[in-house]
């Protein structure tokens, strides 16, 4: 009897090992990859005809056949699975200690970004997240998805003391009873051109109150025009059924007198790629320049953002005149200083989904500004006198130490204690002997009571002389309350084996306006 199942098996096995080839190669048309040929076990062997099967066969059950990437809601709402950021169970419960931990790291960055573009000639800043979709229509979601009444976008929101967020979900909700097309693909992640025109008329809304003289688009002149239908969208493609399902295509068309007309340039090379019309645009991983005819306003903004930009992007080129769009994962931290620098954007925007706004990525911290000059304008506040030295032995004739350890460092007490609203600079002298090579320091502080911590400093290169940080970006500093020491680590012993600080000093750059 068991020999007979082990053939059953056997026989069953081989029939399907013969069918399959002969199912792919009848469906076969051509190389889908380079290199890709007909007698590959990737084309004779894919099982993918027998996926998208199984969807059709399981779908009208509301039983998903790709749980990870998708899940079926109802009413056929289709939602993102648990592969991504975790987005089912970190709805399902509370915030935890580890959400508010890293919403304070988010927060913490985020601020420093708005001092340091500040510094930079940026004149406003701000960060839109795009809803998730189970945010805007959780009511389509399975019983067994129901979310929790706090989220971890709440947390991080809570932590955005200077209002860089704009939290436009009560927009949307609040809307999609307006309309009786939905704002989103019930089959796709993304919202479609109608919910992306809702978001970007109440993300347009909350900067006018920062910028009052914008000009901004009406709904008079944004209609929906006509609704077609469509093939089904990436959650659709999860389950093998996107040729199957069907989706509602919202169009939505700016009205004006003056049809807005764009190009689009690689902002390095300067080549022009397109021209015409006012078309959506994919998300650019390189810096990939729009500029936009007859838009309401002559400013340039530096835009980051993510796929939820593609329905929005003819409505930020219809309000400004020059958009330069990257996607914010393609752009670190060195490159976006770049950006900033060469594009000398008026606005930084960031449009991020809601469940990506808490990736490591947004934690990072801008580049230090420093110079090897004091500023021109430089007000002394406070100097650090030499109270303690580790590692480092006074020369012969005491006016320099000799490196004597791995872990060298000053501390320096000042005259007077400081807190972060009384000075933007502290200015360091330092001389190597007779290197001049490039010098790696941390520079650290502390109030009376307190130990100096990582959290607490900040690092550098720097070249042997003077050299003056602007502390205003640095949120820890703003937060440190009065400061009453400092101390320089030399992080490169070899590049400065002989160590003089004949000057510490913490002081304002009347030039500086910025506010912490």
């Amino acid at each position: 009897m068991i020999k007979k199942r082990v053939f059953v098996f056997l026989g069953v096995a081989l029939l399907a090992l013969a069918i399959v080839p002969l199912i792919n190669l009848s469906a076969w048309n051509g190389p889908k990859k380079e290199g890709q040929e007909w007698w590959s076990d990737s084309v004779l062997y894919n099982f993918d005809f027998a996926s998208a099967f199984l969807g059709r066969v399981f779908y009208p059950h509301g039983i998903s056949t790709n749980p990870s990437q998708v899940f079926i809601g109802k009413d056929d709402w289709l939602y993102l699975g648990e592969q991504y950021e975790k987005t089912v169970t970190s709805r399902r419960h509370q915030p935890t200690a580890l959400d508010a931990e890293a919403a304070q790291v988010i927060a913490s960055a985020t601020r420093s970004w708005d001092q340091w573009l500040t510094l930079k000639g940026v004149r406003m800043f701000r960060v839109m997240l795009g809803p998730d979709k189970n945010t805007v229509y959780p009511e389509f979601l399975p019983d067994w998805a129901q979310q929790a009444s706090r989220s971890s976008t709440d947390t991080l929101l809570a932590n955005d003391s200077k209002g860089l967020y704009v939290d436009i979900r009560n927009a949307m909700r609040t809307a999609k009873s307006r309309f009786a097309e939905s704002l989103y693909y019930k089959t796709d992640t993304h919202w479609n051109s109608l919910g992306a025109w809702v978001a970007f008329r109440a993300f347009e809304a909350e900067i006018a109150r920062a910028e009052p003289g914008l000009r901004l688009l009406s709904d008079h002149e944004v209609r929906i025009t006509k609704v077609n239908e469509r093939q089904g969208g990436d959650l659709a493609k999860f389950l093998r059924l996107k040729e199957t399902l069907r989706d509602s295509e919202v169009v939505v068309d700016i009205v004006s007198e003056r049809p807005i007309e764009i190009e689009q340039y690689e902002f390095d090379t300067g080549r022009l790629k397109k021209a015409g019309g006012n078309p959506q645009i994919h998300t650019a991983r390189q810096p990939l320049l729009v500029k936009s005819k007859h838009a309401l306003n002559d400013k340039k903004v530096l835009w980051l953002r993510d796929s939820f930009g593609t329905a929005m992007a003819p409505f930020m080129a219809a309000t400004f005149s020059e958009t330069l769009q990257i996607h914010y994962e393609s752009a670190d931290t060195a490159s976006l200083a770049r950006l900033v620098d060469t594009f000398k954007p008026d606005y930084v925007f960031v449009t991020v989904v809601e469940r990506a706004a808490r990736r490591k990525r947004f934690g990072s911290l801008p580049p230090l500004i420093f110079s090897s000059e004091k500023p021109k304008r430089f007000t002394s506040v406070s100097h650090g006198l030499p109270t303690e030295t580790h590692d480092l032995i006074k020369t012969r004739n005491r006016q320099a130490y000799r490196v004597a350890g791995a872990d060298p460092y000053v501390t320096f007490s000042l005259d007077q204690p400081v807190r972060a609203r009384d000075v933007s600079q502290l200015v360091l002298d330092l001389n190597c002997g007779e290197k001049t090579e490039p010098v790696k320091v941390q520079i650290s502080w502390h109030s009376a009571g307190r130990e100096f911590s990582e959290a607490n400093s900040v690092r550098f290169t720097t070249q042997p002389g003077m050299t003056a940080i602007n502390l205003t970006p640095l949120s820890s500093w703003a937060q440190a309350g009065a400061v009453t020491d400092i101390r320089v680590d030399i992080d490169s012993a070899s590049a400065c084996p002989i160590v003089a600080i004949s000057s510490l000093e913490l002081g304002k750059d009347a030039g500086d306006q910025s506010a912490i």
